[in-house]
């Protein structure tokens, strides 16, 4: 019966965890299709009337490229944008490559967790002496870092959720 439970939750925090997987990866698109609509109207406003915008180089580098690729870690992760090296697949028997394999997962979703935290940590100190990237507008520099703890943060709860036998396996692998 405790089992029947403990399943239920996890089933119930994958997909839950597959949604906010979703939603950021919605946001990363939103963030990319902006990004290169920036980046193409500097190039046309530059080109064309020698006006480039002056809020686009900051506003992508540091902030909407910033959120695509935090963002997108954990939802990449789940459709099988990795590399995984299968040779030991191949040398170790099933029951020992499967511990590794969790090991492994365990091992990534604590490395990325603790990376969260860190990233987590910087957000806070921006955020609380009000850092700025200066240029033509001030631009606070802890909304530009609170992206990644999301992102590490998401990928270790699906790497943890993986290594206990929640979601499906990642596509192509």
């Amino acid at each position: 019966m405790q089992k029947q439970s403990e399943a239920k939750i996890g089933v119930y925090i994958e997909r839950v965890v597959s949604s906010l997987e979703n939603v950021c990866a919605i946001v990363a698109g939103i963030s990319l299709l902006v990004a290169i609509l920036l980046v193409s109207a500097n190039a046309l406003f530059r080109h064309l009337f020698s006006a480039p915008l002056e809020i686009q180089l900051e506003l992508t580098e540091s902030y909407l490229l910033v959120m695509l690729i935090a963002l997108a870690l954990p939802w990449s992760f789940r459709k099988g944008g990795f590399i995984r090296i299968t040779i030991f697949a191949e040398v170790f028997n099933q029951t020992v490559w499967n511990a590794a394999y969790q090991i492994g997962l365990i091992a990534s979703a604590l490395y990325m967790a603790i990376l969260g935290y860190e990233a987590f940590d910087v957000f806070l100190d921006a955020w609380q002496k009000n850092y700025l990237i200066m240029g033509v507008i001030d631009w606070p520099v802890a909304w530009s870092w609170i992206w990644i703890p999301i992102g590490c943060w998401l990928l270790a709860a699906r790497a943890l959720l993986m290594a206990f036998g929640f979601g499906d396996e990642p596509q192509g692998h």
